[in-house]
Parts: structure tokens; C-alpha cells; sequence
């Protein structure tokens, strides 16, 4: 099939306005750890309510006592095949209830962190370092 001279520099548009749209709407999915997480370093010890390991972000959410008061936390960290394939992460590597212990960066707004450290009450090591 051939096409005329007119529509071929409207093809040629198309096709690069559409490139554009999903490599900006990437780019804008993402955002940097220093933008969402301030360099506060705070610890938190609490009961594991959900895990989701899924990417770009693993997320756990966290009941944390405060002063009698009990806050939900979302402690974030990074992909979740590189937790599932680098320390061998299952869904079962916390589960709800499971008391924890975290220290990280606390989030700009609300209540969480991005973790540096995590560990179990038994001492068990989770993560061990920020990875950014």
C-alpha cells in the first residue's frame, strides 16, 4: 500500500505524539524519594495490617501507638521483584499482626516512611539498608 505525500507526515505525528504520551506518562509516574520523603529519620514500632508487594513500590502498612492513639503508616520501599528475587520475599514474610520494627525516612505529608531499616520482634533482619 502506498501512501500520498499528506498522509505520511500525518502518520509520522501520530505515531510521535503517542511515543511522547507514554514516555512522559511514565516519567510523571515516578517521582523521586527526596521529593515525596523528607531526611527526618524516625523509627516506629508497630502491628503489620497489609503487605503488597508490587512495583515500582512495595508498601506495608503499619498500626503504630501514639500516646494511646493508634495511626495507620504506610512504610514504602523499593520494587517488589527485587525483594521477591533478591531476598526471597513472599507474601507471607509478614503477615497481619506481625509486630516490626522500622526506621526510615519520614513522608513530607501524612503519616509513613521510606525504610531504611526493618526488622521483626524476633530480630529477624528485613531490609538492612536505603536503597534509593
Amino acid at each position: 500500500m502506498r501512501y500520498s505525500s499528506m498522509r505520511l507526515p500525518a502518520l509520522t505525528w501520530i505515531s510521535l505524539l503517542c511515543v511522547a504520551y507514554f514516555v512522559i506518562g511514565r516519567a510523571e509516574s515516578h517521582h523521586s524519594i527526596g521529593g515525596e520523603f523528607s531526611s527526618e529519620e524516625v523509627t516506629v514500632t508497630g502491628l503489620v495490617t497489609e503487605l503488597r508487594l508490587i512495583n515500582p513500590h512495595t508498601y506495608i502498612r503499619v498500626d503504630i501507638e501514639n500516646g494511646g492513639n493508634i495511626e495507620q503508616w504506610v512504610l514504602t520501599f523499593g520494587p517488589a521483584t527485587k525483594l521477591i528475587r533478591g531476598s526471597g520475599w513472599t507474601p507471607e514474610t509478614l503477615v497481619p499482626g506481625e509486630r516490626i520494627t522500622a526506621a526510615g525516612r519520614r513522608a513530607r505529608q501524612g503519616t509513613g516512611m521510606y525504610i531504611a531499616q526493618l526488622a521483626k520482634e524476633d530480630g529477624t533482619a528485613l531490609i538492612t539498608s536505603l536503597e534509593e
